[in-house]
């Protein structure tokens, strides 16, 4: 037989808030039970469904694309191409930022060392060089209006 829980119970049992589980109905991500005499009850498919949100965010996947898999969850193979599909396409949001983040050091490791060549009584150079680009842009602007 399965579990029915109050909302706050199923709140607890998922490990979100009661507030977080009012937001996911009003997302459509869980259903609302329905309303009777008393209070609502929750059986133990909000349960999976409310862990099932925690680990694909844990993924790093939305809201939405959580939402988009929700029709498919209990299909079994359709719903597991969709989720491969969806963490292939993180895993590449993430090489992408990984190489973005690998310049970035690059960039940050040799400005360090152009810092630490400079005696430490002349100017910046980042000053030095934001001066030189202002100094450039208003003699471009100049130009342009002559």
């Amino acid at each position: 037989m399965a579990a029915v829980r109050t909302i706050g119970r199923l709140a607890r049992e998922a490990g979100v808030s009661v507030e977080t589980v009012r937001y996911y109905e009003r997302q459509g991500l869980i259903d609302q039970p329905l309303r009777g005499g008393g209070p609502r009850h929750y059986d133990d498919r909000a349960l999976a469904m409310l862990r099932y949100i925690r680990v694909a965010q844990s993924f790093g996947l939305t809201l939405r694309e959580i939402h988009s898999l929700r029709g498919a969850l209990g299909t079994g193979r359709d719903f597991c191409v969709s989720l491969r599909r969806l963490v292939e396409a993180r895993l590449e949001a993430i090489a992408v930022k990984e190489a973005e983040l690998r310049a970035l050091t690059a960039e940050l490791t040799a400005f360090l060392a152009r810092c630490r060549e400079r005696p430490a009584d002349l100017p910046c150079p980042v000053v030095e060089e934001l001066a030189s680009l202002t100094t450039a842009s208003a003699a471009a602007r100049s130009a342009r209006a002559a």
